[in-house]
């Protein structure tokens, strides 16, 4: 498939944008049923009552990508996540939310440096965990915060 493509199977037909980086990986895709009852499967854009996989060196690319789908699902009424449970556009605002607080932990943790130390890692953990209480996967939390300390010093983390 490809940017754009459509596909129907049994009378349902899907159409399929290619996001590339900026989600939880190098490659997302959104696909939109454009039969009704209209919905999309958007994967790994949204952690619906999860703590979110950050450790790709995309965040940024994540929030751009955000964005730029709330028009193609103007009109889409529930949206299946890749994590948790289906919801509407609000899932696009709520992971914005938590990406916008994660970076803006990490960037202040990290004071221009492109990793944090272990006794910041457990501070962002903190934080995380109070905007997003009773959460599951908190491991993650700490997980991708030199790749997001690296991003936002300019940089990229090396593996």
């Amino acid at each position: 498939m490809h940017d754009g493509d459509r596909v129907t199977f049994d009378d349902v037909t899907y159409r399929v944008y290619e996001l590339g980086p900026g989600g939880d990986c190098d490659a997302n895709s959104l696909w939109i049923v454009e039969t009704s009852p209209k919905a999309a499967f958007i994967g790994d854009l949204v952690f619906n009552g999860t703590h979110s996989y950050t450790a790709d060196n995309h965040l940024l690319a994540w929030l751009a990508n955000l964005e730029q789908v709330r028009n193609l699902l103007a009109d889409v009424p529930i949206l299946y996540p890749g994590h948790g449970q289906p919801g509407g556009l609000e899932l696009l605002d709520a992971q914005r939310d938590y990406l916008l607080a994660y970076c803006a932990a990490v960037k202040e943790l990290a004071a221009g440096k492109p990793s944090l130390s272990q006794e910041a890692k457990e501070q962002l953990a903190a934080r995380m965990e109070r905007v997003r209480p009773v959460a599951g996967l908190t491991f993650l939390i700490g997980l991708g915060a030199d790749a997001v300390a690296a991003e936002l010093a300019g940089g990229r983390l090396e593996r």
